[in-house]
């Protein structure tokens, strides 16, 4: 399959929100991003609108595009619907896991406490939200799992613009302890655990800080 430029600046853009490298408000501007990825601005052109069609990029007119903003209100409805979604996905994982699913949860544990024992903090996040997918994955529900999928993005956004640099990263205990209610077969306890975990991330945010501006070469380059 041709590797097309408009892919890979959605990827690289999509890639450094989940890990929060790129912050919210930061301006993409279209010959930064030609030279990041040689390509033209066409192609650039393209990916910004996919981009803003994922609530990731924001579009204004005559200034050029930015890293979407999120209000509080926003934040606290993110939240809450993950909360509402993932309680369901991990009463259902722990109903339909089997042995290899509970191997490859076990592993996502595994890794991102290796990686956070290992300093590097954007891999940890990165892995914090493949935890979360991996146990959507396992519950069965695909059309859930998609929701959720949109749902980290934004949330990733959201942590890395109003908690940034400060935000604890999910504790290795939180997501161990998850995955053994799961290996249980515990829904109830499963689902009493992640909605928990997802109040304590919430519950991180400081809303009256400002992230710093960010270096797009640095964050997207190679």
């Amino acid at each position: 399959m041709e590797d097309r430029a408009e892919d890979r600046i959605v990827d690289g853009v999509i890639g450094a929100i989940l890990e929060q490298r790129l912050q919210a408000g930061t301006k993409l501007g279209e010959p930064e991003l030609c030279e990041i990825y040689d390509c033209s601005r066409t192609d650039v052109r393209r990916a910004l609108v996919v981009l803003a069609t994922r609530k990731t990029v924001e579009l204004k007119r005559n200034r050029g595009a930015f890293v979407r903003v999120p209000s509080q209100q926003e934040a606290r409805n993110v939240f809450q619907a993950r909360r509402a979604i993932e309680k369901t996905l991990a009463r259902n994982a722990a109903l339909h896991a089997t042995e290899a699913d509970l191997a490859e949860l076990e592993e996502a544990v595994r890794a991102e406490a290796a990686a956070r024992t290992g300093g590097d903090r954007a891999r940890a996040i990165g892995l914090s939200g493949e935890f979360h997918m991996v146990v959507a994955r396992i519950s069965g529900n695909d059309v859930l799992a998609d929701f959720l999928r949109e749902l980290i993005m934004r949330s990733s956004l959201i942590i890395g613009f109003f908690a940034g640099s400060n935000h604890v990263l999910c504790e290795d205990d939180e997501h161990a302890a998850i995955a053994t209610a799961i290996r249980m077969r515990d829904g109830v306890k499963a689902s009493e655990l992640i909605d928990r975990h997802l109040r304590h991330i919430e519950d991180q945010l400081v809303f009256e800080e400002q992230p710093e501006a960010a270096d797009l070469r640095r964050i997207l380059g190679a």
